[in-house]
């Protein structure tokens, strides 16, 4: 029989439990961890995973995630990647905002976690770079 749970009976580790899809226009059977890792490799998966319980307000990691969102999204969509092509406007507007982004998440990082995140940043400036191209 399909009687639902009691909102009390739920374990309290799963009320708490980080989202599973943090990446924005992931529509896909793909996991973030399969996304980052596609896009920035295995490593950098390890220093966002690692990160991920440090958190205070994770501003930075939306941020990081919106740039693999917009990649993602843009990638496995023909008609989007028409429409970028044909709009050289709009694409530049797009490549500027994934960079503002990336500036931001560089900004806002604190020198115990530096060398982590200057990493990630390098990592999705590559990515950032190699989707203009």
């Amino acid at each position: 029989m399909n009687a639902p749970l009691p909102l009390n009976a739920l374990p309290e580790h799963v009320e708490h439990a980080p989202r599973l899809r943090e990446i924005p226009y992931n529509y896909t059977s793909f996991s973030d961890r399969e996304i980052v890792i596609r896009l920035l490799g295995d490593d950098a998966w390890q220093i966002l995973d690692g990160l991920r319980s440090g958190r205070k307000t994770g501003r930075s990691a939306r941020m990081l995630y919106e740039v693999l969102g917009d990649i993602w999204v843009v990638q496995r969509n023909p008609f989007l990647q028409d429409d970028l092509l044909d709009n050289p406007g709009r694409r530049k507007q797009l490549i500027e905002a994934l960079h503002h982004r990336l500036r931001e998440v560089k900004k806002r990082m604190t020198l115990d976690l530096a060398d982590k995140v200057e990493k990630l940043i390098a990592k999705a400036t590559e990515a950032v770079e190699h989707f203009d191209a």
